[in-house]
């Protein structure tokens, strides 16, 4: 009951730190206020703004010439940059849109600062043996950006979290944390970029193999997109563009691990009260020692290591390929005496690639990934390393008449010559989403999944939203977790919960 009583509390609350409620509105840039209508007619582009309608004709010689279609590239570029604020969709294939473009999407010059993000979730947890009745979230991400117009920017953001539970295990807490703050300089053909940057690799949407620079946000495990998994960090950045082919550099100067919740929280990835460690085949004798145990996260000093990656668009394909000597962000919990287990953050190589080409009506994605140390725990309770290889394969497609989207991907990790583990040796797992909108485009019905294929391991995430109200979104989900002794659902298997949110970019 307490669940249902909480839900228009955190909408209300959500909805007081949108900009489009209250004095929260004049933050934004000027721009973001006004709404423009563009309509197309063979003769004309009607563009409608504060009730006034202009027509612009289209020359036949400016469309034959491709000038249309660069118009359109550019404000496809826009809307990234928009997406990705201070550039970062250059980790995506899309950048490599815009290098074959040759320029970089135009800025606006002057100062901005507003709210970029801002949600609230609720959530009631079905299963009566878990730890936690409810599980709920507000988040707000807010910037200020400058502009010389010319070749400097700069970016200051930051973001407040809210995570809260009730049940045997109630933690509260809100957390402020930076976002994306940095200074910018832009070159003819390159860009530097110093600061704290969210830096994704890799062609592969979800499980990207070869995204091990990036910084995962553990908050709340895999409930949200892969975008919203990931966190700032310190970098020093230099991409170099070269016709169809892009150089991007990264040296992290200082390692910041993986965010996780706090200790009490369900998505904490050692569960106090069964005695299991998140990726870990469980025994009777090591559930006692978990239980009764005591755990340290303390990150290294230094580095965070480093990485290149080498991108090219061709005309029916991209690829990439990259090397990277870097720190695993997420902890691996070694025992360093009975019952008293330590973080472990090992480097590693990473040498790996990725492709991408359109054939048959889809788009098909394969990467893989070759890693020189992946931690590990011995039968005998022992830390060390061993080799291993990550690989992915993906389709996306559109069927029928184009309303429906659909990715799936084929996932595997091996190890190599691994010693006796507890560790699996290899993991396959079949994972995707499947989209649709409808009632002209006001709603979108989305279906986010993952199935274990050697091992019991399942995840289901339906959700439906109502989208007519933009920027806002207000939708309706569930997060479904099963799984065998060992896996990610098995791990997660009491905590299946319903969702009902608002959310909104600005």
């Amino acid at each position: 009951m307490k669940a249902v009583t909480q839900i228009p509390c955190l909408l209300l609350a959500a909805l007081l730190v949108s900009p489009a409620w209250g004095e929260g509105r004049d933050m934004l840039p000027p721009e973001a206020e006004e709404q423009e209508t563009i309509i197309e007619d063979d003769a004309a582009v009607l563009i409608e703004e504060d009730g006034i309608t202009t027509a612009i004709e289209i020359e036949d010689d400016a469309e034959e010439a491709g000038e249309t279609d660069e118009v359109i590239l550019e404000e496809d570029g826009a809307v990234i940059e928009e997406a990705f604020p201070g550039g970062e969709p250059a980790d995506y294939e899309d950048d490599a849109q815009l290098a074959d473009a040759g320029r970089e999407p135009r800025a606006k010059s002057g100062l901005s600062a507003g709210i970029d993000e801002a949600w609230a979730e609720a959530g009631y947890v079905t299963d009566p043996n878990a730890a936690a009745n409810t599980s709920d979230y507000l988040h707000v991400a807010f910037s200020a950006r400058w502009d010389s117009g010319g070749a400097w920017e700069a970016r200051l953001a930051g973001r407040v979290d809210g995570y809260y539970q009730s049940g045997s295990q109630s933690p509260g807490r809100t957390q402020l944390d930076y976002g994306e703050s940095f200074i910018r300089y832009r070159g003819g053909d390159f860009r530097i970029t110093a600061g704290t940057q969210t830096i994704i690799w890799g062609r592969i949407d979800e499980l990207p193999p070869t995204d091990r620079l990036s910084v995962f946000d553990l908050s709340r495990f895999i409930l949200d997109d892969l975008a919203d998994r990931r966190r700032a960090q310190p970098a020093v950045r230099l991409e170099y563009f070269n016709d169809a082919g892009k150089l991007d550099l990264v040296w992290l100067p200082d390692f910041r691990e993986a965010r996780l919740p706090g200790r009490s929280s369900i998505w904490f990835p050692v569960d106090r009260q069964k005695g299991e460690l998140l990726g870990l085949e469980s025994t009777p004798a090591s559930r006692a020692l978990v239980k009764a145990g005591t755990f340290t996260e303390h990150a290294p000093d230094g580095d965070g290591g480093f990485g290149a990656r080498y991108s090219h668009t061709a005309s029916q394909f991209d690829y990439a390929l990259t090397i990277q000597r870097v720190r695993q962000s997420t902890p691996y919990y070694e025992m360093v005496s009975p019952g008293r287990y330590k973080a472990r953050y090992p480097r590693s190589w990473v040498m790996g690639g990725d492709l991408g080409y359109e054939a048959l009506g889809a788009t098909w994605r394969l990467e893989g990934a070759y890693l020189s140390e992946i931690p590990v725990t011995k039968k005998d309770a022992t830390y060390t390393t061993t080799e291993g290889i990550g690989w992915a394969a993906g389709v996306e497609f559109y069927p029928g008449d184009g309303d429906v989207r659909v990715n799936l991907q084929l996932v595997g990790n091996n190890l190599i010559d691994a010693p006796g583990i507890r560790d699996r040796k290899e993991t396959y797992n079949f994972n995707g989403e499947v989209e649709s909108q409808f009632a002209h485009n006001r709603w979108r019905a989305k279906t986010r999944f993952f199935v274990g294929l050697d091992k019991k391991d399942i995840y289901l995430n339906p959700e439906v939203a109502y989208i007519g109200w933009e920027p806002h979104e207000i939708y309706l989900g569930a997060h479904y977790f099963d799984g065998a002794n060992g896996t990610l659902g098995g791990f997660h298997e009491d905590h299946s919960l319903l969702t009902l949110g608002w959310r909104a970019k600005f």
